[in-house]
């Protein structure tokens, strides 16, 4: 994915995705607050440099979900890691 540059400096990316993501944009500009897909992704990007950050040895994330139970989210998988 070569990105070129903008008049202001940023680079600009693009990109084919599924119906299904195209949903799950949808979702997370409401969930999220916003209301482009650019912030989706750069909120999404955050959390998952968070989640990279405080995962353990074998990449795991544990996370308290809203009702107080705990949830492992396997980060790396297969010899990706």
């Amino acid at each position: 994915m070569a990105g070129r540059k903008t008049k202001d400096l940023e680079n600009e990316i693009s990109f084919a995705v599924s119906p299904q993501t195209l949903a799950m944009f949808e979702k997370l500009q409401a969930d999220f607050g916003v209301n482009n897909n650019a912030d989706v992704l750069r909120k999404a990007l955050a959390l998952a440099d968070i989640a990279a950050e405080y995962a353990n040895d074998d990449h795991v994330l544990r996370i308290i979900d809203k009702d107080n139970e705990p949830l492992e989210v396997q980060l790396a998988s297969g010899s990706a890691q």
